[in-house]
């Protein structure tokens, strides 16, 4: 009991702080995000009626069964991020007087969707809300398995603990299916960042203000190789050993190519100002940034990274390369923070991933599988859903998101410095959509990785990006067609 107070009262202190800034993110035009909406009368950042009451009704609720502990605990014994589970969860029910009622699936990926497209095809309505993976949500959308989320009554998607770049981005005709934010903790731990050993840092005289760097919007592209190809040791530049020799870049997985590039402005569709989207996968600025990071990762041996499926020796050995001390810049997700990396020797600071020039905005994107918000449209209860959602987003940035910040980071949210905790929540607010990654399995089967290029070493990478262009906008057209006119099915 006193952890839980404890707790409670840490999260009060840290809203007007934390939720001020959460949320948010930006649309690949840059476009900024809602204004913070802060606290409202009932003492959450929501605007949810303070007497609001369902009468102790059951809310059902679907998810991952690996995924299970980020929404119910039942006992937290004392873990950080258990007990704010536990505590969002006992608030949630208190507040709007539900039940959760949780149920499991063990199926991953698009085996999970598919089972919730098979219980609606059906007629089954087993469940309310429903947590799914984003990428593999965007493949049943338009077979009507959920619900317009702008139709619900209590959902507001200004507020910040919603991503506003997800929403926006996923809204067609006026209507959203998906969205993500701090309703899921998971949507955190796949959000994709930057670390740099402070030991191997200090060894190369790389600045120690990289931070103060990030937040006064100078850290880009060149900044990141100037400072990676400088650190480097090792007997055969043309070979380098991963199990000895100390770099200055480490990308551990070859989807990390991928999000690396968003955050120098790539992006596969980008809004064309009519409100709809263009493929700009393949315009000139793509091409320069694909064809600078062919160069920069096979042409300086200090940039090195896995571009080909890895393995678990491979993961071994590229996260001890970071861990011990011999790797300058890694890039990861917050889950990485809370597991592979938890056992570094020295210390680590948080960067976004570098943008592409000092004008253009930090992006970074959670990963595919990060599980996103649904309501099922068979519900017989999507208003409670909605509300239960909206609370639990709400709720979650006051409670999860902080306590899973200060878990995942191993850095004490409230004694950080103020610099540390604006880059928290710059990361955080920089989550950006983009369809060619989130929904490209919607409407195509065809892509093109940014990893094969670095991989092949091919500075031609624009000509295999025209010959898939025009399936590419055929697919999105015909994608968009279809949500554009899905409601009128079940008017």
């Amino acid at each position: 009991m006193k952890a839980k107070l404890l707790l409670l009262l840490l999260a009060l202190s840290l809203t007007a702080s934390f939720v001020a800034c959460s949320g948010g993110g930006k649309t690949p035009s840059g476009t900024e995000t809602a204004a913070p909406s802060g606290e409202s009368a009932n003492g959450w950042a929501d605007d949810l009626p303070s007497d609001l009451s369902f009468n102790n009704a059951d809310i059902r609720i679907l998810y991952p069964e690996s995924s299970i502990e980020d929404i119910f605990i039942e006992d937290p014994g004392g873990d950080l991020v258990d007990e704010a589970v536990f505590r969002a969860r006992m608030t949630v029910e208190d507040r709007l007087k539900v039940t959760y009622k949780i149920s499991t699936l063990s199926q991953t990926r698009d085996s999970y969707s598919n089972a919730v497209l098979n219980t609606f095809l059906g007629q089954d309505d087993a469940w309310d809300i429903v947590a799914d993976m984003i990428a593999y949500a965007a493949k049943i959308v338009d077979d009507g398995a959920y619900a317009d989320l702008r139709a619900l009554e209590y959902i507001d998607f200004s507020k910040p603990y919603w991503n506003q770049s997800v929403a926006d981005g996923f809204t067609v005709n006026g209507h959203l299916y998906v969205c993500s934010g701090d309703a899921m903790v998971d949507y955190l731990r796949q959000i994709y960042c930057m670390l740099c050993h402070k030991k191997v840092a200090s060894e190369y005289q790389v600045p120690e203000d990289l931070q103060q760097m990030a937040l006064d919007g100078k850290w880009t592209a060149e900044k990141m190789k100037e400072y990676a190809i400088s650190a480097f040791s090792g007997d055969d530049p043309t070979n380098v050993n991963r199990e000895t020799d100390t770099v200055g870049l480490l990308l551990p997985e070859r989807d990390h190519a991928t999000m690396m590039a968003t955050g120098f402005g790539v992006y596969r569709y980008s809004p064309d100002g009519n409100g709809g989207y263009e493929c700009t996968y393949g315009n000139a600025h793509a091409v320069d940034v694909i064809q600078w990071m062919v160069r920069l990762f096979n042409e300086n041996p200090s940039c090195i990274g896995t571009f080909t499926v890895a393995n678990e020796d491979s993961f071994r050995i590229d996260r001890e390369m970071f861990n011990s001390g011999r790797a300058l810049f890694v890039t990861a997700s917050f889950d990485d923070m809370a597991s592979v990396y938890s056992g570094i020797a020295g210390d680590y600071s948080v960067l976004p991933l570098p943008k592409w020039s000092e004008e253009d905005d930090y992006a970074t994107l959670s990963r595919v599988i990060h599980l996103a918000s649904c309501v099922m449209r068979s519900s017989p209860n999507q208003q409670m859903a909605g509300a239960v959602l909206e609370c639990m987003a709400s709720v979650g940035s006051t409670l999860v998101t902080p306590a899973y910040f200060e878990e995942a980071l191993k850095i004490k949210y409230t004694d950080a410095t103020p610099t540390t905790k604006a880059i928290f929540n710059l990361i955080h607010d920089s989550v950006v959509f983009d369809y060619g990654v989130y929904c490209q399995s919607a409407f195509t089967s065809s892509t093109i990785y940014v990893y094969t290029p670095i991989l092949n070493n091919d500075l031609g990478w624009s000509t295999s990006i025209k010959a898939h262009q025009v399936q590419w906008e055929k697919g999105l057209r015909s994608y968009i067609e279809k949500l554009s006119h899905l409601e009128d099915e079940y008017a």
